[in-house]
This record gives C-alpha cells, structure tokens and sequence, in this order.
C-alpha cells in the first residue's frame, strides 16, 4: 500500500569477472595468432587443449556478462537439479586467472619454477573446496514461518541449523531463504559463525510484509567459503513454507464512531420483544420514590415484606451487516490495487471493532470481487480468524455482482441490524434503481455507505504508529527484515538482509 510509485528494482552491474576472463581470452589468443613463435615447441597434443581453454573463458566470460539482462522471473523458473551447488567468487576467479597465466607461462617457457608456484597455489583452491564440502554433508535446516501475520507487522521466522557431524564443527555458515510473492521474490540471510559438533543452532530473522496474500517460503540454500574465501559451496534444501498476511487491522477515528452511533439512534427500528421493557434485565434492588410501579417485583416484595423493583440497564449492542465492494476500476493498476487494501483495511477493522465490542451480536460480512461469499458470526460463536483468511486471498473484480448481493443481504437482514458499504466508489456508481436494486436499497435504509479514497480513509482509520497505508512506506509486497542482533534494512529501498 503506498502512494508513491513502486522504487524500481536495483540496478544490475555488469560483472568485472566476465570482462576479466573476456580480456584473458582475446589475449591469449591474440598472442597466439601474432606471436607463432611462442608456441612452435608445444607438443601437438598441447595445441587443442589451449583453445579448449580459451573457448571455456569465452563461454564464461559470455555467460557473467548476459546474467545481467536476464529477466529475474526466468531465472526463477530455471529448475534447480540436485542439491549441490559450486560457486566461484570475485576473488577466486581472480586466484584462476593467476593460476592459468603462471601455467602458460612455465608451458610457454619451459620454467620449472612458474610450474611449482602453480602447484602451490592449486593446493589451497583444492583444499578450499575438500573442506566445505565435507562440512555441507554434515548439514541440516528447518525453518519455521509463522502460519498467520498482520500487514505491516514485523514477525520473526526461526532457523534451525543442525550439525551431524561427530567430529568436526561448522564454521561461517550462510543460510539464505527466499520469500516469494507472486513474480517478486526477497532473500533474506542469516550468518552462523560456528555450530559445533552433535549440536543445533537456532536464529532468527525479521520480515515485515505490506501487502495482503499467501507469502511462500522456500528453498532454502546453505553456503560456506571458509576457511579462504576462494570457493564458495552450497547446499539447497527444499524446505517450503506458507505465511497467510492479513489486511492491516487499526481503530476507527472517534468522530466516526460517534457519527455512525448517532445515526443510528435516531431511527426507530421495530423488533420483538417478550416484554414491555425495551432494556436488558440487571438485579433487583429497594423501591425509590420515582421509580416506575410497573417495575415492582411483587414476589420478592412479599417475601421481603418490602417493595422491590427490578432494575434494567440499556443494551446498546446492535447487528452489523458489512457490505464490501472489491471493484477493479480503470485507470492504473497499481491505483487500484492501494484502493483495494484501503477498502479491506477499513472492512477488516470495522468487523474487529464490532466483534470486540458487541459479543453478544451478530456480526456479517458479505465480501463481492472475483467471487463472492457471505461470512456471519452468531453471538457466542468463533471469532474472526476464518473471515480474515478469507479476505487475505480475495481479488477484485470488474464484474463483482455487488448489485444482486445488495438484494440477498436485504431479504436476510435481520431486525436491529447496521449496514454499511465499503466501496471504492459512489454509491450511484455502484447501486442502479432497475432489477429491484433501488427496492433492496430502500430496504436496507438506512446504509453507511463509506466511499474509500486517500482522504476518507486516513480520516477513519487510525493506526498505533506513524506509519499510515498510502504514505510511501515501501510497494506492495515488499518489507524489511533484520537478523536477531543485527540492523533492519528496508527493501524498498534496497533488497539487502542482515
């Protein structure tokens, strides 16, 4: 929910390691083309083995530079075989272009010393790799989304990490989970410094989500480069999870409540009753000079030898019919979307606030978009956890059926019921006077129909903080996240986690 235009995307940097084995490349065949007497003492077999390996930097240093303008939904539905995974970093490329000069260099020159530094050097990149990979198979994750989460509310997701070795401990343990959203998709990561052996580790991190919907998890990818820094290994668990964000609940603005309270105690509205008191019975008490002699309880009265009345208190408690309207408008996506969120925002608050404040009511909410369903709760009955993953998933509509709802919930309302309409547009707009729509609007009467914009909406919902939806606090979607002890950077400005 955010007023602003969604931040775009990071830029991608075109790789220093792809121009880097690009430059190796040409040089290397450059000099062979310019410089035939470099190469008139290689054995015949040498000959292929050379433009093998200038064909393999070629390949390389095409691949890092083409990563870039790769769109990253392609690269996401890529399928990932097998759970190993070898990564080369900046610096052990750097280390191979080192290795691969001294190589051609004591080939070329038939120097024995050049060889025996390349024989140095290859020890460590070999024993970089060994050491990782011995630690990786000793590995296992689990991490535990919460099933439910508010919009906007920071919440943890835990990371257990497992070491099975007996022996040797794990150091320097990156864990990077992902969290995808439909075509948007966070890493978020966390550092194990040491695990030690026949033992589990447990971190955290923080993830705040501002828009509604099914959030999933998973995989999950464990790297490591120690103990050099030269290879990077890793290890991908598939590990899924879920987390259901519900629309962002707040409290309705005082002048509102005493306007909709107001309202509605200016129309009389007809009920049944068993008795001629219109109140809820609360205790007996002694008879007053004033008091109303139709309110004498004449058995205790005669029990006790003196008058006694039965005293009554006001119930101000009322049924709430809430009519929401999840209209997809023209004009631009992105509009449209924030109105929808203000729209259940506001929806979502109202039944939460009646539910908090009427148990002894029924509350109903009658939801129109892509599909529409009816909700009600009966005095006594559940709360609002199953209305709240129902409007966590709903998707607006252009053709939403909210003039034949309008009808329905006007034949199955009860008496001493509220209604109020939350729509993204005007009730002309929205209600036609034909099919018998202006008969069940007469019905209804009278309808708070709340009209959702920028401006209603910051004046009838209030949230606990200074953070409002609509007031540029990041796109829909998107978050911040921190590891336990770490600092909370925000992804919408740039998609790092500590």
């Amino acid at each position: 929910m955010s007023d602003s235009p969604s931040p775009p995307p990071p830029p991608r940097r075109l790789s220093l390691a792809g121009f880097s084995a690009l430059a190796a490349a040409g040089g290397l065949a450059m000099a062979y083309w310019r410089l035939p007497f470099m190469h008139e003492d290689w054995p015949d077999w040498f000959h292929p083995v050379f433009w093998v390996f200038v064909a393999g930097l070629v390949l390389a240093s095409a691949s890092l530079l083409a990563s870039p303008f790769v769109p990253r939904q392609w690269l996401r539905r890529i399928p990932t075989l097998g759970r190993n995974r070898v990564y080369i970093p900046r610096e052990g490329i750097g280390y191979l272009l080192i290795m691969a000069v001294l190589f051609v260099g004591s080939t070329l020159t038939q120097e024995n010393r050049l060889l025996l530094v390349f024989a140095a050097m290859a020890g460590p990149f070999i024993v970089n790799g060994s050491i990782t990979y011995t630690m990786l198979k000793n590995v296992q994750i689990r991490r535990r989304p919460p099933p439910r989460a508010m919009a906007s509310e920071l919440f943890s997701v835990e990371v257990d990490l497992t070491n099975q070795s007996a022996m040797l401990p794990l150091w320097m343990m990156v864990v990077q989970d992902v969290v995808a959203f439909g075509h948007a998709s966070w890493a978020p990561t966390i550092l194990f410094t040491r695990v030690p052996p026949r033992t589990v580790r447990t971190s955290h991190y923080q993830i705040r989500l501002m828009q509604r919907g099914r959030y999933r998890f998973g995989p999950v990818q464990v790297t490591s480069r120690f103990p050099l820094g030269l290879v990077e290994r890793g290890c991908l668990f598939r590990d899924s999870g879920e987390t259901l964000i519900y629309p962002r609940v707040g409290r309705l603005s005082p002048r509102w409540k005493r306007r909709l309270i107001g309202a509605s105690e200016l129309i009389e509205t007809p009920q049944p009753r068993s008795g001629v008191f219109d109140d809820e019975y609360h205790h007996l008490r002694e008879y007053r000079a004033g008091d109303n002699t139709r309110a004498i309880h004449w058995r205790s009265s005669a029990r006790r030898n003196m008058l006694i009345v039965r005293e009554y208190q006001q119930n101000r408690e009322h049924h709430l019919l809430v009519l929401v309207d999840l209209w997809a408008g023209p004009g631009p996506r992105e509009a449209s979307q924030r109105r929808t969120e203000q729209v259940l925002s506001l929806a979502t608050t109202l039944a939460c606030e009646h539910r908090r404040e009427c148990r002894g009511a029924t509350l109903t909410v009658v939801a129109c978009g892509t599909e529409t369903w009816r909700w009600e709760a009966r005095a006594n009955s559940l709360g609002l956890e199953t209305l709240l993953d129902r409007l966590a998933v709903i998707e607006p509509g252009r053709d939403n059926g909210f003039a034949k709802a309008l009808v329905d919930s006007a034949a199955l309302m009860a008496a001493n019921t509220r209604v109020v309409v939350v729509s993204p547009r005007r009730e002309a707009d929205a209600v036609a006077n034909g099919n018998g729509h202006g008969a069940a609007r007469v019905a209804l009467s009278p309808v708070h129909w709340l009209t959702v914009d920028d401006a209603s909406f910051e004046e009838l919902v209030l949230f606990a903080d200074d953070r409002q939806p609509g007031r540029g606090q990041g796109t829909p979607g998107q978050g911040t996240a921190e590891h336990g002890a770490g600092r909370t950077p925000t992804l919408a400005e740039t998609p790092t986690w500590s």
